[in-house]
């Protein structure tokens, strides 16, 4: 009996293309070539911990204890032989099981690695998706997947993935060749070869009749899509940026089509990037009927885009195509994507909305860049990053004075107050820049909504805003931002059933934000509904653990439930100085040890609070001089935060927190001011 021992691996097959090739153009050479493959693959295959277990002449195979070791490897081997005397190696991973009897090595994982490999090109690393199950949360490696592949000898379909760090090759699924099942089995050759002619003959007009003529038909009831990141598949992954700029236009433009009932936004796609899920999990996850993926690819001033349209219940193809621009053409990308995407879905497109649509905001390309490069930085929604935006809004500005989305972002850096300055300095500027925009673009979604939060939340007109914001929704009813403030709105003047309608508006639109879920978790607190406060606050927090406004709303529906330890637990994972517009951590703390009893305590951290980051945070610290026992003080701080238009005075009204002062004349007054009651 033959004694088999199995053993666990990660599997990388190597393969010298064309070595057979290079051996009759130029034997010599082939040497060379062949003595320094040998040389480097031994050396670096050992500094990483694996074993070369069988020398094929022109490949190898080996093994390593983990997956993470052998593509580290693989991708220093490529690397290396890709400098000097230049080695055109292609590589295939898979983790599985191989099986040594004696001397010879066979199994499944053996035969699926050698299979992957085939499919590669010259400086190509591919690898089957065990591999990117154990790779995919490692920033070093950046990857794509390739689709699904049916190899000879392997019963179930495969899923190949590739590697795509800089230098390295990514093949097109045209270029792709190997082990692969045949269509049928073939008598003679040439029967196979007039066999496969025909296939592709016919494949390929029908590609064409259905991708341009007579694709597959839309059955849905709801007209709501997913646009998922597009992958860069390009040698620059600094340019990752541009393909998450064209994502988000393209997602901008299909919003302003009131005929699609859900459009989802960047901010719940952005987390499918890179995902292993299935795009049957995808849209069950963003309830949508349908899902635009696809890849972008920028190289010699050119750009190549593939998308796909897929109906998911029922796994049709609506829509797939490509594209190539050169230069300035690339601007029109996104809205050529969305038209064509709204046509596949039956979408009716108003005169305006297709006008608004096909415009672009810029001419100049490297102003557009600029721009995509400022909001990554907003988008991060931190102090730290808000100056580099507006470094790259101003940039793009200085090469299209008359770019109005820039001026919009300058806008939302300064309403979104990150830069020191105080609401009474920062809110001017703001709404300059707003004003400045729409002059450009009267339509602009963004600075209407920017000019409506400022008209609510610093002018203290809550019912101008909400007949803005309700214009805004009828023209962009796929625009959560606008949703979430007009909740805000109703929400103020009371009427908190509105308010939470807008709110799950909005999160139908982004149902994976992490602000959009706290902000719902807020409302629900403000309402009173405090275990559903509870619940979506906790729920945002396992979506984002660095949401500080979740941690605020969840400590004041704890101290409502008279659970004073856990607001203090809550309270106590915000920074202990300011972190919002009018937020310091030191003061919610104050309050909760207040409320609990421990006025010492409170004391203590309300001294703690220097002397200027108090008049920021006044009106929450109304909460903690109420508790205290000091009603003038608290009116004071109410009436310093009213004087200053701070953001958080608007809840006035509806603040549970403020209940034993509601009578007082001074109260009265504030409310009479800002138009409450």
């Amino acid at each position: 009996m033959p004694q088999y021992t199995r053993q666990l691996a990660a599997i990388l097959f190597t393969d010298i293309v064309g070595y057979t090739g290079m051996m009759q153009q130029n034997e010599e050479n082939a040497l060379l070539i062949m003595d320094r493959y040998t040389c480097m693959l031994n050396k670096l295959i050992t500094d990483h911990g694996g074993k070369i277990l069988n020398d094929y002449g022109d490949g190898n195979l080996c093994s390593f204890s983990s997956a993470t070791e052998a593509v580290q490897c693989a991708l220093c081997v490529q690397q290396v032989l890709q400098t000097d005397l230049i080695v055109p190696l292609r590589m295939g991973l898979h983790v599985g099981e191989i099986i040594f009897d004696g001397e010879k090595v066979m199994g499944d994982g053996v035969n699926v690695a050698s299979r992957i490999q085939s499919l590669g090109l010259a400086n190509s690393i591919l690898f089957s998706k065990e591999v990117f199950d154990k790779i995919k949360n490692q920033p070093e490696f950046n990857t794509v997947c390739l689709g699904m592949f049916e190899f000879k000898s392997v019963e179930e379909p495969m899923e190949v993935f590739a590697l795509t760090n800089p230098g390295l090759k990514v093949p097109k699924r045209e270029e792709m060749s190997g082990k692969l099942k045949e269509i049928q089995q073939k008598s003679t050759r040439r029967k196979w070869l007039a066999l496969t002619a025909i296939i592709v003959l016919l494949a390929v007009s029908f590609f064409f009749y259905r991708a341009r003529m007579h694709n597959a038909v839309f059955t849905g009831t709801e007209k709501s899509i997913a646009v998922l990141p597009f992958e860069n598949i390009g040698s620059d992954n600094s340019e990752q940026y541009i393909s998450d700029g064209i994502t988000q236009d393209v997602i901008s433009n299909l919003s302003k089509i009131s005929s699609l009932q859900k459009v989802i936004g960047w901010g719940s796609v952005k987390i499918f990037k890179k995902t292993s899920k299935t795009l049957k999990e995808i849209a069950d996850e963003l309830d949508v009927a349908a899902i635009l993926s696809g890849t972008i690819e920028t190289e010699d001033q050119k750009t190549r885009i593939r998308a796909e349209l897929i109906e998911v219940g029922t796994n049709k193809l609506l829509w797939v195509d490509k594209f190539e621009y050169s230069g300035n053409d690339f601007l029109s990308i996104q809205s050529k994507l969305a038209l064509q995407i709204a046509s596949a879905l039956r979408a009716n497109l108003s005169p305006e909305e297709k006008k608004d649509i096909t415009r672009n905001n810029t001419e100049n390309p490297e102003a557009y860049k600029l721009y995509r490069r400022g909001r990554i930085f907003w988008d991060t929604r931190n102090k730290a990053n808000y100056d580099s935006a507006e470094l790259y809004f101003n940039k793009a500005l200085q090469l299209d004075p008359d770019y109005a989305l820039a001026y919009s972002g300058l806008a939302d850096c300064y309403t979104f107050n990150q830069k020191g300055l105080t609401q009474m300095e920062a809110i001017p500027i703001a709404k300059a820049y707003a004003l400045k925009a729409l002059s450009l673009d009267s339509s602009l979604t963004e600075a209407k909504t920017a000019l409506a939060f400022i008209k609510s939340f610093f002018d203290f007109d809550l019912k101008g805003a909400i007949s803005v914001f309700n214009k805004i929704i009828s023209e962009n009813p796929n625009y959560a931002q606008a949703h979430l403030y007009l909740g805000n709105s109703l929400g103020c003047l009371g009427d908190h059933e509105a308010d939470l309608n807008e709110k799950r508006k909005a999160l139908s639109i982004d149902p994976l934000s992490a602000v959009g879920n706290m902000v719902l978790g807020r409302t629900l607190y403000l309402a009173g509904k405090y275990d559903s406060a509870i619940e979506q606050l906790q729920k945002t927090i396992l979506l984002n653990s660095k949401v500080n406004g979740a941690y605020t709303s969840l400590g004041l529906a704890f101290i409502h439930q008279k659970e004073y330890q856990k607001a203090i637990d809550a309270f106590s994972k915000l920074p202990p100085g300011p972190f919002d517009i009018g937020s310091n951590g030191l003061a919610y703390l104050s309050y909760a040890y207040a409320v609990k009893g421990d006025k010492m305590k409170a004391k203590e951290l309300l001294n703690k609070i220097p002397a200027t980051d108090r008049l920021q945070c006044a009106y929450f610290l109304a909460y903690v001089h109420l508790a205290l026992g000091d009603t003038n003080e608290a009116l004071n701080q109410l009436e310093y935060s009213y004087a200053n238009h701070f953001l958080s005075t608007t809840v006035l009204n509806i603040d549970v927190n403020l209940e034993p002062i509601r009578n007082e004349p001074r109260f009265q007054a504030l409310l009479k001011k800002m138009n409450l009651n």
